[in-house]
């Protein structure tokens, strides 16, 4: 190899394993902080067909979601198909900009969904619609914490099918 190459190659290893220290190192804050204050950490509320749930996030990603790690519980919920699935958000993650994915699955098993992105202080509750011919399967709330090189994304998920 040219010593232009190998320099270009040894740079973006090195970035490689800052990247990776740093992913490490918030991951490991998050985690000691569930393990330390669990009731520190945002919540979602969930309500659907008479039943209530609080929920912790369930895994923390780099914020391009190319790593993941599960630091939580995944919820469930029983949404009913043509019921609709109600979420109310701490003042920790609606003051941010944050985003939802609904997934649902029509009866071929095909299934789809749309993001819809929030603005800080848009919305403290959202109603997820239900869709005709089409069950809600899932949810996921992402919030990007951190910043710079050791920004990602909490995730909330809920199973709801």
């Amino acid at each position: 190899m040219r010593t232009r190459t190998k320099k270009i190659v040894a740079a973006i290893s090195v970035l490689m394993v800052v990247a990776l220290v740093a992913y490490v190192s918030v991951l490991f804050v998050i985690i000691k902080n569930i393990n330390d204050e669990p009731d520190k950490l945002p919540q979602i509320t969930a309500y659907a067909h008479g039943r209530t749930i609080e929920t912790q996030p369930a895994g923390f990603c780099t914020i391009d979601l190319s790593q993941c790690a599960q630091i939580g519980d995944i919820y469930e919920l029983d949404v009913p198909q043509g019921s609709a699935l109600q979420l109310s958000l701490s003042k920790d993650v609606s003051s941010a900009e944050w985003a939802m994915l609904a997934v649902y699955e029509d009866a071929d098993g095909n299934q789809s969904g749309e993001p819809r992105f929030f603005k800080a202080d848009e919305a403290m509750a959202v109603t997820v619609e239900a869709q005709p011919q089409k069950q809600l399967v899932g949810v996921e709330i992402h919030l990007a914490v951190g910043e710079g090189s050791e920004q990602g994304l909490l995730i909330w998920s809920i199973k709801t099918s």
